[in-house]
């Protein structure tokens, strides 16, 4: 889930830096990059940090319980 909202939001700025080499200009402020990138940043920081579920693993321990 975290990887399409890193997705949409990369689709986002290219589409407004396409605009803006095309020369029709940004849709939207400053701040709101900012957001955008925090938040993509945010959720890789948390995708990498995270471990692997290795749910093979865990199912093998239940079911020897």
């Amino acid at each position: 889930m975290l990887k399409n909202i890193n997705y949409f939001i990369y689709s986002i700025i290219l589409f407004e830096l396409m605009s803006f080499a095309i020369g029709s200009g940004t849709h939207f402020e400053h701040y709101k990059y900012t957001i955008m990138i925090s938040i993509a940043v945010l959720n890789f920081t948390i995708t990498r940090s995270l471990p692997k579920l290795d749910l093979a693993h865990y199912y093998q321990i239940f079911k020897k319980e």
